[in-house]
């Protein structure tokens, strides 16, 4: 993860300012930036997005690419994640700095995406067990400003609505063998629901409080942060901690019940 030096004095400052429900940038704990989204920014991709949150910045692009279907899915298609993170998002990720992060992103992902809901598998299905199609999802870090988990789902969300698949027909012969035919309309596609697609909030701990949207700089005080996965209709699809220190049952309850109420 980006990280940024502190001294203990700034540590303080930022500390006792979130006890007081006031942040450097004037926020309150619970208060989420300005969040930009584009979409349709990458040509040669079948969907893509951009997400601009705060000094964060998050490029995603969909491949729509015909393959085979799993053995334990003959009649679904599946998603592929990539995550690059670039060297000019932070000098820490020069070489082979970023390749723990993106492991740890994509692999986030894969587990957001792990269940029937998020998305419907079975409209990528072209032909159960020999054809379907597979969206490679490569998501590109270009600048690291904290609150990188929520900003990268909302941008992988904005990607999905983005993308158009194109419409295809299985034609087979009297002998039995099958032949592919993709429409040449460009208008004839199939589109993704991504209403159930989840996105991620981040509840960072810093003191004896929590903030959600938190900044670099207030990442560097938290020792431990929880992960929540939420749809639109405020089902909670994973979740998980991440960082080196530890949150007491106390705390968890208390960022879950905020969670509801927002939702609610």
């Amino acid at each position: 993860m980006a990280s940024v030096a502190l001294s203990e004095a700034e540590k303080v400052y930022i500390v006792h300012g979130v006890q007081e429900d006031l942040r450097v940038d004037g926020r309150g704990c619970e208060d989420y930036r300005c969040v930009e989204v584009e979409t349709d920014v990458v040509s040669n991709t079948s969907g893509s997005a951009r997400v601009k949150l705060g000094h964060t910045d998050i490029l995603v692009g969909v491949k729509a690419e015909m393959g085979t279907p799993k053995l334990e899915k003959p009649n679904e298609g599946y998603l592929e994640f990539f995550v690059d993170c670039s060297a000019n998002a932070t000098p820490e990720f020069e070489g082979r700095g970023g390749d723990d992060l993106g492991t740890e992103i994509a692999n986030t992902l894969y587990r957001i995406f792990n269940n029937k809901s998020s998305v419907d598998l079975k409209t990528l299905c072209i032909s159960p067990r020999e054809h379907c199609w597979v969206l490679y999802v490569d998501v590109l870090l270009l600048e690291c400003g904290g609150n990188l988990f929520d900003a990268i789902s909302i941008a992988v969300k904005a990607a999905l609505f983005n993308t158009s698949i194109p419409r295809v027909r299985v034609l087979e012969d009297e002998e039995g063998s099958k032949d592919i035919e993709l429409s040449d309309d460009p208008y004839d596609c199939i589109r993704l629901s991504v209403e159930n697609v989840p996105c991620i909030v981040t509840l960072c701990k810093i003191g004896y409080r929590h903030v959600v949207d938190a900044t670099l700089q207030e990442e560097a005080c938290s020792l431990a942060s929880l992960l929540v996965s939420v749809t639109s209709k405020g089902v909670v699809t994973c979740m998980r901690k991440v960082g080196k220190g530890s949150l007491d049952p106390e705390s968890i309850f208390e960022m879950m019940e905020w969670q509801q109420d927002c939702e609610a």
